[in-house]
């Protein structure tokens, strides 16, 4: 069997050298229109905090496997400063998500509406809902699904990475693209079926009849962002669409498949790397994966693979231009069927014989009900430098969302799409989903079917016709 990431070498080595190949850009101490710098910080959680919301064999952290990351770039021009930051966490919910803003822009000196905090989504690391987690503090049994002091430690810890790397901004003078097919990674969670009902299959599965589905609707190519400073790389961006575990439970903490491919693509080139999750609430390795551990490397080497393809085909670097940052704020309405309403939610909550996983997801759909009624908005954005535009969503979107972005998009314009934002309503689906027979997704969905405002609101951040 082919070892883990043994493509990288001379082949990562050659990626460096046709990297340094860019537009000679100003000498160091030259003014310039833009500057960058990258930053990461340790936030693993320590042996015995919490990890995951889902099963509770996976609740507290037994095993640390691997490291748990923040990674990110701030950007500044004479406009603002900018941040884009991946967390190596399962999602960022309702409050913790505009905590973790609020601290990563005061660090940067800028506004929360111009920080972008994701998680990759791995299932092996933390998914803060401090929401959530005050109701559950409300109703007996003292469930947690959140370690707040563990979420307030690594957004300190985070702040004070990026305080520290706005004292290493650098002039970045160019931007260039490329994109691969990634094979054998991604599939549909959602097969139609003769019989017109939804074969579901998640991340991994023994099922022969399941892994000989077609791949169905998804995103099969892995898209960069590299910035430059003149003949030098500065970082490398990311983007792919699919639920990023292998393998998960019995409390190990790892940063699973991205993190393994990335930091070792960094380690091979010296170039740092960052990876965002697109739009996958649809999409995950399932048709390629029966769960084995060992099929991890194996996975990690197929994305790392695609990565190393993507920026080998880096073929023009582009002149930077000043920031062009567009936002759009969302309303969306929480379900009104009864299971989702809020006396049920709330007895569910009450109830300490109930089943833990039920409990939480009733809390947090109480969260994500009071955020709403308190006037609280979903906010997306559109980063646009050179031809480049990186669009950054909240929630776990379907992938038609990016299949949709990649068509509504100017000619001539790059498009990366970064989901996971703010995670307060979950899935975000299609409208059909809502009603198909079979699938996962819509019973995870807190909102009512919402297709048309989102596209409507996506369409207007690619517009570059509205100022």
């Amino acid at each position: 069997m082919r070892g883990f990431l043994s493509l990288s070498g001379v082949l990562a080595t050659s990626i460096w050298l046709l990297l340094s190949g860019a537009p000679a850009g100003p000498s160091k101490g030259d003014p310039a229109t833009v500057q960058m710098a990258t930053f990461v910080a340790d936030i693993t959680p320590r042996v015995g905090e919490i990890v995951y919301w889902g099963s509770r064999s996976e609740a507290e952290a037994r095993l640390i496997e691997h490291p748990i990351l923040a990674k990110g770039i701030v950007l500044e021009d004479a406009g603002s400063v900018y941040v884009l930051c991946a967390f190596d966490w399962g999602g960022i919910c309702n409050d913790a998500h505009d905590v973790a803003r609020e601290k990563l822009a005061a660090a940067a000196g800028t506004s929360p509406a111009r920080v972008v905090a994701h998680s990759i989504h791995q299932h092996t690391s933390p998914s803060p809902d401090t929401n959530a987690q005050r109701i559950l503090d409300r109703a007996p049994g003292g469930l947690q699904t959140t370690d707040v002091a563990h979420f307030e430690k690594s957004t300190d810890a985070v702040a004070a990475a990026i305080r520290d790397a706005m004292k290493r901004l650098q002039p970045v003078t160019h931007v260039g693209t490329g994109i691969a097919p990634a094979d054998r990674l991604a599939s549909s969670r959602r097969i139609r079926l003769p019989d017109g009902t939804i074969g579901t299959r998640l991340s991994s599965g023994k099922d022969p009849v399941e892994r000989m589905w077609p791949e169905g609707k998804i995103d099969a190519f892995l898209r960069t962002v590299s910035f430059f400073r003149g003949d030098r790389p500065l970082a490398s961006l990311h983007y792919y669409a699919t639920h990023p575990q292998a393998h998960y439970g019995n409390g190990r903490v790892t940063y699973d498949v991205p993190g393994l491919a990335r930091e070792q693509l960094e380690k091979e080139t010296g170039v740092f790397q960052i990876y965002f999750t697109g739009r996958v609430g649809d999409v995950a390795m399932g048709k390629y994966n029966d769960g084995d551990p060992a099929n991890r490397a194996i996975l990690a080497d197929r994305l790392h693979d695609a990565m190393l393809r993507s920026t080998a085909s880096i073929k023009d670097r582009h002149s930077v231009t000043p920031i062009r940052w567009q936002s759009e704020t969302l309303r969306l309405q929480p379900r009104r069927a009864p299971e989702f309403s809020e006396p049920v939610c709330q007895k569910i909550v009450q109830d300490a014989n109930a089943k833990p996983d039920d409990r939480i997801k009733a809390a947090m759909m109480l969260a994500f009900r009071e955020r709403v009624q308190s006037g609280h908005s979903l906010d997306l954005s559109c980063l646009t430098i050179g031809p480049v535009k990186i669009l950054n969503l909240p929630g776990e979107m379907f992938v038609e969302y990016q299949l949709f972005a990649q068509r509504a998009a100017p000619a001539g314009t790059f498009v990366a799409v970064a989901a996971y934002g703010d995670c307060a309503m979950w899935y975000v689906c299609d409208n059909q989903a809502y009603t198909d027979r079979g699938g996962f997704e819509q019973t995870w969905s807190f909102i009512e079917p919402s297709e048309e405002i989102v596209k409507e609101a996506i369409a207007k951040l690619l517009d570059d016709s509205r100022s």
